[in-house]
């Protein structure tokens, strides 16, 4: 009875050790691969745990049967299977020598010499791959026909992926006994050999191509007066992989100013971003760029989206991502003369309600401010910028401005003051949902300029305590001016 131990199973299912595929067989596919994997992990210590047959001698150098052991059968149980495998394996290895007519046996090619391509041709026997006398099987011709390289290839379309597995297919060749396949990049070639006509590669190993050439050489085997076991060539195919890049992700779009920050992730294996933006219902192409940050100047307080597609250049062509994504922002409003303020103090709302409590003043340069917000929001402002005072209408349209372009939702309030029975027209601030409270604050510059006490008009609440009476609820007028 032969049975294979536990310890020669793990090593099988493990196949941490694999030999080198170029001393394999011809047709040595993942799965043989695996097999010689294991078989060499026994034979680097693990030969004692296989029990063979009783009449089996182990003894280096004799034999305990006059007749010789049939091919592959070096234990000569009258199997042919894995065990044998493992004990040339064994021998080849050094670890346990087979007996004379083991040794025979195990010499699967003839020629006096145990090594790997005959524990190759074993395996491939044992899994019914190929049998051992393959050579033998083959059709004799005369050597004036065999071609020895492919020369004319069939164009298979260019497979475009994201970087990692990737497999390629292609028509059986009648009659092909494999298929030569040479991988090529810019700095490497590599060499693969198999029996289907299809391949997996995997581009992850190409990491530094962009592009890779794949040819397939369809062979058969033939024996010629001098030679046994010569590939013959056949017409083969080509194809090129194309990595594309991975879609643009994290894409954001910030109104600052007069333009917009767009900013977004890198996208694996892209060479450049091209920037589109859509306004007023048309898109237009802004342009490619290599960095992933940009200032784009813009129009004031227009509904903008733009997109980033990712690409990967390759010379003259590229390949684009599959999508590119969309962000929508709407624009501040820009105030030039605002701007210009906010540049000397800071763009910063509490600098910019500092600067806008300024003297209070019924003219300037002799002409009289209406308290009633005909003018609108922008004329008293740029009265107010111009001459840094004014009355409150003047001071709340300079603030508003400001905090508009630093992003906040302002809004000029035309309205009045009550107190004891009468109304003063007044003009002041709104902010809705201040820092994301979802609260509405009052700012009032004219407040705190007229305040003897020193009070605060930045970020009040109605009704806090010490503050005028507003007309919030419009009992003789409210209108919002912006």
């Amino acid at each position: 009875m032969t049975y294979i131990s536990r310890k020669f199973c793990a090593a099988v299912a493990a196949a941490a050790l694999v030999f080198p595929q170029g001393a394999l067989c011809a047709f040595a596919d993942s799965a043989e691969e695996q097999t010689i994997s294991a078989v060499e992990s026994y034979a680097n210590g693990d030969a004692d745990d296989v029990v063979t047959s009783d009449d089996e001698s182990t003894t280096d150098g004799e034999s305990t049967a006059e007749e010789d052991f049939a091919k592959g059968d070096v234990n000569n149980d009258g199997k042919i299977n894995i065990t044998d495998a493992t004990l040339v394996a064994a021998h080849i290895k050094s670890k346990k020598m087979l007996s004379v007519n083991g040794q025979k046996a195990a010499d699967v090619s003839e020629n006096g010499i145990i090594n790997i391509a005959d524990l190759s041709s074993l395996l491939a026997h044992i899994k019914g791959i190929r049998a051992m006398n393959w050579l033998e099987l083959l059709e004799t011709v005369d050597e004036s026909s065999i071609v020895p390289a492919t020369t004319k290839f069939t164009k298979l379309d260019n497979i475009i992926s994201l970087r990692g597995d990737v497999t390629v297919n292609w028509t059986a060749v009648e009659g092909a006994d494999g298929y030569d396949i040479v991988i090529t990049g810019e700095n490497k070639t590599e060499k693969r050999q198999t029996r289907y006509n299809k391949l997996t590669i995997d581009e992850l190993k190409w990491a530094d191509d962009d592009i890779i050439s794949v040819k397939v050489m369809p062979f058969t085997y033939y024996n010629t007066a001098s030679k046994r076991g010569v590939k013959s060539f056949s017409d083969g195919y080509e194809c090129k992989l194309r990595v594309k890049p991975a879609n643009v992700t994290g894409l954001k779009a910030v109104s600052e100013r007069n333009y917009v920050k767009l900013t977004w992730k890198a996208a694996a294996d892209a060479d450049v971003y091209n920037v589109y933006y859509k306004v007023d219902g048309k898109e237009h192409y802004y342009g490619q760029y290599s960095e992933r940050s940009l200032k784009i100047k813009v129009s004031p307080e227009k509904d903008y989206e733009f997109r980033v597609l990712a690409v990967n250049t390759f010379g003259k062509s590229y390949e684009n991502a599959d999508k590119s994504p969309k962000v929508k922002v709407h624009t501040l409003p820009y105030y030039a003369k605002a701007a210009a303020v906010l540049d000397k103090v800071g763009w910063d709302l509490q600098k910019a309600f500092n600067w806008c409590v300024m003297p209070y003043s019924y003219y300037i340069n002799g002409e009289w401010l209406p308290r009633d917000g005909s003018p609108g929001m922008e004329w008293y402002a740029d009265k107010g910028f111009d001459a840094h005072e004014g009355n409150c209408y003047v001071m709340a349209a300079c603030f508003c401005e400001m905090a508009k372009m630093l992003g906040f939702d302002a809004h000029q309030i035309s309205s009045c003051t009550l107190s004891r029975g009468t109304s003063i027209d007044h003009s002041w601030v709104e902010i809705n949902n201040f820092g994301g409270s979802g609260k509405t604050y009052i700012f009032d510059p004219d407040f705190q300029c007229e305040n003897k006490k020193g009070q605060s008009g930045f970020k009040i609440t109605y009704g806090d305590k010490g503050t005028w009476k507003y007309d919030i609820n419009g009992t003789v007028k409210r209108v919002i001016m912006s």
